[in-house]
């Protein structure tokens, strides 16, 4: 078997003469103009030999990049998890689909085989044979999964391949959240840090658990372009490496763990081109990188007739979310803020009553707001009008939120505002108030360790300056500040 690293999540299996391509993304960025590969990705690897088969693990456009699969062979077959609704987009580009029932293993002929699973979050997972060796992809399906799912699939996967030779799992933060908040006080590369390394972690728990042979980081070849986010660049990709944290979580282990690099070539156990990760400096992505960053950093005007057709979207969404934004127990004051626009839009809540309309935007007015969200206009309308449309603001970092104060951070307040964005198809209803039952079931589990973490809480994912002055750039990120109290 041979494993060819593309760039990102994309893999070249090769084995007894089949060929299969995992989630090929290399033309031009995804969600919108925010995610950019880097390094970049060697399409010349893929293209050296036909494809027998594509695997498309997920339908986030990282993986799912319609961009990139237009430039490959329609002769190749594309093989998804069945009910992910994946099958029809990719055979409108004109791919014959195979719809794999979860752990079905399919023959690819010549004595390889594969199953599919579904995991967590409508992700997959893909597992290789070819007799000899055992290859798997875990691409971003559990990482960032609960310990519960991590541990049943290790268990499934340690059950039908008692020895694996290869594993290739995600470690990348794909998500707005905790870098696209900001908080008076905020240690910004501190929290970056923080966040990076509990998914380092995940990776090595992971590895560790299912005992390959080898394992490697990927799916995580991405920066950002957008001045508003640059700066995330140098803590997440630099401050820990995973080959690093499983070291040191696991100093006897026999797994050999290489941090590859798009061009990385492993062939029957022999590493036959070892590119390994550098670290990233901005200095490096401001010259290699200058007319992405000018693309990036491009914003279409917008008119007070487009702020305006926003604004009727916000209130159609408003309509349907209302009864359970109306039952929030504060109250707020949200501004909705657009590039390269002096107006935008105003959500104010006042006990039951939501109201939203259009407001001029100066530096002045901005800071009589809980929470301000500043994003593209044409992102927020695709939010509102495409499928999975908010993916761009909240898997793709579209959008940044500021908050007033640390206190209203903790409270996590941006949620009812993030609910708002987002399309809600169908009237939603009340949220339940819990009974006495309910609490005490709560506060039985906060005691026995067992809530569950939460990793989307602000208060135990933000770290602040201990001066309460936020750092400016990057740093190494040890040890800097506090965790907020949640």
């Amino acid at each position: 078997m041979k494993i060819t690293a593309i760039g990102h999540a994309a893999l070249l299996v090769e084995a007894a003469g089949v060929s299969i391509l995992s989630d090929p993304w290399w033309r031009g960025p995804c969600f919108g103009a925010q995610w950019w590969n880097h390094p970049p990705a060697r399409a010349d690897l893929a293209a050296a030999q036909p494809l027998d088969y594509i695997y498309i693990s997920h339908g986030h456009h990282d993986h799912l990049h319609p961009g990139t699969l237009r430039g490959l062979d329609r002769r190749a077959k594309v093989i998804v998890a069945d009910g992910l609704n994946l099958g029809e987009p990719l055979r409108a580009l004109g791919f014959d689909v195979i719809e794999a029932a979860d752990g079905q293993s399919l023959d690819l002929g010549h004595g390889v085989s594969c199953r599919v699973m579904r995991t967590h979050g409508d992700d997959t997972l893909m597992a290789i044979s070819d007799g000899q060796e055992t290859c798997v992809n875990l691409n971003d399906s559990l990482h960032s999964a609960p310990a519960e799912v991590q541990q049943a699939f290790v268990q499934r996967l340690r059950t039908l391949y008692p020895v694996i030779d290869y594993v290739f799992c995600g470690y990348g933060v794909a998500s707005h959240f905790p870098n696209c908040y900001e908080i008076p006080g905020k240690d910004r590369v501190a929290t970056a840090a923080l966040r990076q390394r509990h998914f380092n972690r995940s990776w090595a728990r992971l590895i560790d658990a299912l005992s390959p042979r080898f394992g490697f980081p990927f799916a995580a070849d991405v920066v950002f372009l957008e001045h508003d986010l640059a700066w995330v660049n140098e803590p997440t990709h630099n401050v820990e490496r995973p080959p690093e944290a499983f070291r040191a979580l696991h100093p006897g282990s026999p797994v050999r763990v290489i941090d590859i690099a798009p061009g990385f070539i492993i062939e029957n156990g022999a590493v036959t081109s070892q590119v390994l990760r550098e670290p990233v400096r901005d200095e490096h992505l401001r010259s290699a990188c200058a007319e992405s960053i000018e693309r990036a950093n491009r914003h279409g005007s917008v008119a007070d007739a487009d702020v305006d057709e926003v604004l009727t979207l916000v209130g159609q969404n408003l309509d349907a979310a209302r009864a359970y934004l109306a039952s929030f127990d504060a109250d707020y004051r949200f501004l909705i803020e657009f590039h390269n626009s002096a107006q935008g839009i105003e959500v104010v809540k006042h006990g039951s009553r939501i109201d939203a309309r259009r407001v001029p935007v100066t530096p002045a007015s901005r800071h009589g707001y809980d929470v301000t969200y500043r994003t593209r206009l044409a992102y927020l309308k695709r939010s509102y009008t495409e499928p999975f449309g908010d993916e761009i603001l909240f898997v793709g970092s579209g959008g940044i939120f500021s908050y007033r104060d640390a206190a209203l951070a903790r409270r996590n307040l941006h949620r009812e505002l993030k609910f708002l964005l987002t399309r809600q198809a169908h009237p939603v209803p009340p949220r339940p108030r819990p009974g006495f039952v309910s609490l005490a079931k709560r506060a039985a589990k906060r005691v026995l360790g067992r809530e569950g973490e939460d990793l989307y809480d602000l208060g135990a994912w933000t770290v602040f300056a201990p001066d309460g002055v936020p750092t400016a750039g990057p740093s190494d990120g040890r040890g800097r500040g506090n965790a907020a109290a949640g």
